[in-house]
């Protein structure tokens, strides 16, 4: 277990799954708040969808700043997550996050999850399971160690994950991370119209193409922005522009804005209260 974060009685740590697992679940994130008061933090988007085992008091969501609030209760799913926002730990709670990858949710509960806006979902009605996940969690609260609930999850998942359609591994074999028309590439290689093909990414993994293709410049920016100031205690945006393929200034801070809600400069300022809930 990688520890990411321990200071005043907060704790966040990475859960790493076994290689047969590599190509459904990224590392799981795990949080608990030691503190007698609640804890704040950003969750950057990973364009995941993401299922949270909360065995605390509720967890508030700020998915549009302090203008919304959504309660966490025991067990959601969200996703994907294609834009930051901030969540708090109430005093003395602790979660478990599993985070699918690419196409894994849908494998797992034959859709792809729509952005959430006024509620959060609940998976048991994705599955059209009474009590299906209800259960899950009473197991894993009385396990006494996170990684033997992350196992727990393992050998739950096993049970209803389904085999990749080939439709879906069309996108995720062939997907190019060093273009911006990735549908035309895609397409083309498969001998298949656009327009299916950007069917097809809505259907398996619930965003497009194009914002996929965007979020991985943005990825890229910001990995190598924190990069140079891990180094250089500084860092150069007209590097980061260039080497990123961004147009200008303006460009690179609208993505930043975009994506975190934060400046590129706030992006490196704030690092303390920001997390990755994916690897």
């Amino acid at each position: 277990m990688e520890n990411a974060a321990s200071a005043n009685g907060y704790i966040s740590e990475r859960i790493p799954v076994a290689p047969e697992w590599d190509e459904v679940f990224d590392p799981f994130y795990y949080a608990l708040n030691k503190q007698q008061v609640p804890v704040r933090k950003k969750l950057l988007p990973t364009f995941q969808t993401i299922l949270v085992f909360n065995f605390g008091g509720p967890i508030l969501l700020y998915p549009d700043g302090d203008d919304k609030i959504l309660t966490m209760g025991k067990t959601v799913v969200l996703g994907p997550l294609k834009k930051a926002f901030e969540y708090e730990l109430p005093a003395g709670s602790e979660m478990l996050v599993a985070n699918f990858k690419w196409d894994a949710f849908y494998r797992f509960f034959g859709t792809a999850l729509q952005p959430y806006h006024d509620h959060l979902q609940h998976p048991d009605v994705l599955l059209q399971q009474k009590h299906c996940f209800a259960e899950l969690w009473e197991s894993l609260k009385a396990l006494p160690q996170m990684e033997q609930r992350v196992e727990k999850v393992l050998d739950f998942a096993g049970a209803y994950l389904r085999q990749r359609e080939a439709a879906s591994e069309a996108l995720i074999d062939n997907n190019p991370t060093d273009v911006l028309s990735p549908v035309k590439t895609i397409a083309g290689k498969k001998g298949q119209t656009e327009r299916n093909i950007q069917l097809n990414y809505k259907k398996y993994l619930g965003y497009s193409a194009k914002e996929m293709s965007r979020y991985q410049r943005f990825q890229q920016a910001a990995a190598l922005a924190l990069q140079l100031f891990e180094r250089r205690g500084a860092v150069d945006w007209f590097e980061i522009i260039y080497q990123c393929g961004y147009y200008d200034q303006s460009h690179l801070i609208h993505d930043f804005k975009h994506f975190l809600d934060l400046t590129p400069a706030q992006f490196i300022k704030f690092q303390s209260d920001i997390c990755i809930a994916g690897s």
